[in-house]
């Protein structure tokens, strides 16, 4: 048995196992034997009120009950009683997606949930032979079918990922800060002031703080330095000319304070970035994505939630006490609480939630089966529908995929086509990345492909179970009467030919 997520993994695997519970409290009990008493009671019932001319009631109600009895032992047999073994070592989880697509996945034993699989450890269950083969026949459909569909790029993952890592180093931080007043803002003003107009490419550019434009346009951040001395930069006579040797450090100018290795703001922002998000960047073979990255990064809006809101403007503003301190604190806390539910795409977390759902749906499904099919009187056409329930929740992330590629393909034509036009940024999806608001015409496209496919697949597929299921009983029923027929018409011809045989009998005396 596999399984298309580490969740999934741990839920179907424990779903099973409380199946596997509750059917001995059933069969230990006795309990799912009552519908078979009902079900031969309501046939005794129903035979009593046909009339005389049906035949002897005997006869009718045997075939009946034979048949109803017979129905109920292979669904017992296939669909309740436990067969397959199955322990948490042998469920195997089916990375040839991943692998496909060049995606490195932690094992389920090397994730974060290594403690709830060493309390599975030793537990063996048993999985009854019907459920058994509908599982290994859709996960196989399934990954089949996932197979056929080319490799996205992941954009949104990726753009969820970037915007989910923040700075955590309070200095490095502020230093940002220092640098924006110091070099940005004054670069900035610089350019406004010195030229009439300016192109698309440009206004592009500088509209960060780690600009191209700036860093390699002669006057900007070439000329402007540093405000305050930094250690990491010794002092140098000729370029802190000015500035007062305090022996805390040199005045760098913006370029070297930006650019230089290890010790500069670029490499050191990077470096905060976790090694899995950078890894997947650089496996996506996407032209500038240390840019990319750092857009987001070092944005006002992200600086503002990793500095719990203090840097930019607030600065260490926090000191003040009493009513008023109090409620400047509350509402920082409120504005950064709304900025934080902003900066969440709703859609991007929508797609982080989903695949957990759906394990959660399928644990819920396979607990039920056995009661399900007791309060049923073991129906097969609840063997059915509930098949077709299993099968459509098990071919859910096909629909993921398709809706991801396509995502993908939308995405680029949007924002991959403006940037190649000079109306956005130099970089790709730079604009995307640093957007928490796609657009309302977006977010429909993406919620009825992520949540309308899944939703219309489930119901075409539960009414074709329900009528597939209807089919079936009616197959079973109409079974059940050729036999009834044939001993109604054997009685009668009994009948007959002893009334021949007695009028014959009358006539020769």
């Amino acid at each position: 048995m596999t399984a298309n997520s580490i969740l999934e993994y741990i839920l179907v695997f424990f779903g099973w196992l409380l199946n596997n519970a509750m059917w001995d409290i059933l069969s230990s009990t006795g309990l799912y034997l009552l519908p078979l008493v009902f079900k031969g009671m309501g046939i005794w019932l129903k035979t009593r009120e046909e009339g005389f001319d049906e035949g002897n009631k005997g006869l009718l109600s045997l075939p009946r009950l034979e048949n109803s009895i017979y129905v109920s032992f292979l669904v017992i047999c296939f669909c309740c009683t436990p067969m397959f073994p199955v322990d948490i070592s042998t469920m195997k989880y089916d990375s040839s997606r991943d692998k496909q697509c060049n995606i490195q996945v932690a094992s389920p034993q090397d994730s974060g949930y290594n403690a709830v699989l060493t309390d599975f450890q030793g537990k063996t269950a048993n999985v009854p032979v019907w459920w058994y083969l509908v599982h290994r026949l859709s996960k196989g459909v399934t990954q089949a079918m996932i197979a056929s569909i080319p490799c996205g790029g992941k954009i949104r993952q990726m753009r969820f990922e970037v915007q989910h890592s923040q700075i955590k180093d309070p200095i490095l931080t502020q230093e940002l800060q220092d640098f924006a007043n110091s070099c940005y803002s004054r670069a900035y003003y610089k350019l406004k002031s010195t030229n009439q107009s300016l192109s698309d490419k440009t206004i592009n550019s500088v509209g960060w703080i780690g600009s191209d434009y700036f860093l390699n346009t002669a006057g900007y951040y070439d000329t402007y330095t540093s405000r305050k001395p930094r250690a990491a930069w010794p002092y140098n006579a000729t370029r802190d000319a000015g500035y007062a040797n305090t022996g805390g450090g040199g005045y760098p100018t913006c370029r070297q304070w930006w650019s230089d290795g290890k010790k500069g703001l670029k490499d050191r922002v990077l470096a905060s970035l976790p090694v899995r998000v950078k890894r997947e960047m650089q496996q996506q073979n996407m032209a500038g994505w240390e840019e990319l990255a750092l857009r987001w990064l070092v944005s006002p809006r992200n600086l503002s939630l990793s500095g719990g809101g203090e840097t930019y403007t607030m600065g260490s503003s926090d000191n003040a006490s009493g009513l008023l301190g109090n409620v400047t604190r509350l509402t920082s806390s409120i504005g950064l609480g709304m900025k934080q539910f902003e900066a969440t795409p709703g859609f991007d977390a929508l797609k982080q939630a989903l695949p957990i759902v759906q394990a959660l749906l399928e644990m819920m499904v396979i607990i039920v089966i056995p009661v399900l099919l007791v309060f049923s009187a073991y129906e097969p056409k609840t063997i059915v529908t509930i098949t077709f329930a299993m099968f459509a929740l098990f071919f859910i992330p096909f629909w993921w995929e398709i809706a991801g590629w396509l995502d993908d393909q939308l995405l680029t034509l949007l924002y991959g086509t403006r940037d190649s036009q000079g109306s956005g940024s130099s970089v790709p999806f730079a604009d995307f990345v640093g957007s928490v608001n796609d657009g309302w015409i977006m977010n429909l496209v993406l919620g009825v492909m992520y949540i309308l496919f899944p939703v219309s697949w489930f119901g075409m597929m539960g009414w074709t179970g329900v009528r597939i299921g209807e089919f079936a009983t009616q197959m079973m029923s109409k079974g059940a009467e050729l036999p009834q027929q044939a001993g109604n018409s054997g009685a009668k011809e009994v009948g007959s030919l002893a009334g021949k045989a007695a009028t014959k009998g009358k006539g020769l005396k």
